[in-house]
């Protein structure tokens, strides 16, 4: 349960700052990346659904995977502030 827990927490903790990075950044992000994040953050909302609907039968392996979406849409609009900030 513990260990649930804590995914939860990292998951909200990329949300937050996926959130800060599009309202902070949204006029420059890159398409491609967007789409890339946006697709991962839809994904990760459709496992958590499911989750909570009990569709899934291993839901600590979800968890893994929906944590994981999340870390990828977060790199992905990280990556392109990054870029943006370097000469």
């Amino acid at each position: 349960m513990k260990a649930k827990v804590e995914t939860m927490e990292k998951m909200n903790v990329y949300a937050n700052e996926l959130v800060k990075m599009i309202v902070k950044d949204g006029q420059s992000l890159q398409e491609e990346k967007l789409r890339i994040a946006f697709e991962n953050v839809v994904r990760a909302m459709v496992d958590m659904t499911n989750i909570q609907l009990e569709r899934e039968k291993d839901t600590n392996d979800t968890l893994k995977t929906t944590l994981s979406r999340m870390k990828i849409a977060h790199n992905c609009i990280n990556q392109n502030a990054s870029s943006r900030k370097q000469p």
